[in-house]
């Protein structure tokens, strides 16, 4: 398993020469720890692996059942790819404070909270026994930098429960309709993101909805630069940055 520290390097694309600086220089130079990401790769491997079965409430669809743990990490968990590529551009952009909806069974927020021992998560969970098998999970290991609440997505965002904070980083992994994303993504910017924020899509091919909703995202962000990595989309708003859309493709090899 390799993570080049040049982030091009785990692009694939002809667009790949419009990268600012900022994705190449200075990710290259930063104080990235390996060690991180070899940890969040180690926590994936064992979700994988793990027998234990949890009953899964889909709000999304409404549909309940019962399921092993290592089926939700097969079906639906970061790959180490995409969680290096999210590790390297919090480093880079010294974020602190992280938004996640949809904690499933944390790897996707272990990714993100491993990064360096400044940044601060909060994750948002509505199953309630996803949302309590990923706490056991990070408390085994004595994570102290993440608050895990439990709560429907609608509810969070028409109640006070994340008390008007902003945050630097959201990752918005929940809900895979269109008419849901457009509407957290709507509120998490006029709510939640201050001046400067990285929103990040995930799954935007992984339906009509969604590569619907996604190219919506970019319609009403025409003046930030739009990253596509074909499975997530990131939105980078208020830096100085080219004003366009790039798509590239994650590397495959070695990942």
């Amino acid at each position: 398993m390799k993570l080049p520290g040049n982030i091009s390097y785990l692009l694939r694309s002809k667009e790949n020469e419009k990268l600012p600086d900022i994705f190449n220089e200075f990710i290259l130079d930063s104080t990235f720890q390996m060690s991180s990401f070899v940890e969040c790769c180690e926590y994936r491997v064992n979700m994988l692996a793990d027998n234990t079965e949890i009953k899964v409430t889909d709000f999304g669809t409404g549909k309940s059942g019962t399921r092993k743990v290592k089926q939700i990490a097969r079906k639906s968990s970061t790959e180490p790819r995409y969680g290096g590529v999210m590790q390297k551009i919090i480093d880079a952009f010294g974020i602190e404070t992280a938004l996640e909806l949809g904690t499933s069974i944390g790897i996707g927020t272990m990714f993100l909270a491993k990064v360096n021992h400044k940044i601060k998560v909060t994750t948002i969970e509505g199953c309630p026994e996803t949302h309590k098998f990923a706490k056991a999970e990070f408390d085994k290991r004595k994570i102290a930098n993440v608050t895990f609440i439990n709560d429907n997505f609608d509810h969070l965002f028409d109640s006070n429960t994340l008390n008007g904070q902003r945050f630097e980083l959201v990752y918005i992994d929940g809900n895979h309709t269109y008419e849901a994303t457009i509407k957290y993504f709507d509120k998490i910017v006029k709510k939640h993101c201050g001046q400067k924020s990285i929103i990040v899509v995930d799954d935007i091919n992984w339906s009509r909805d969604m590569f619907r909703a996604w190219k919506e995202i970019s319609l009403r962000m025409p003046e930030s630069l739009r990253l596509n990595l074909f499975r997530m989309g990131i939105v980078f708003s208020g830096y100085n940055l080219p004003k366009m859309e790039i798509m590239a493709e994650i590397y495959k090899e070695g990942m």
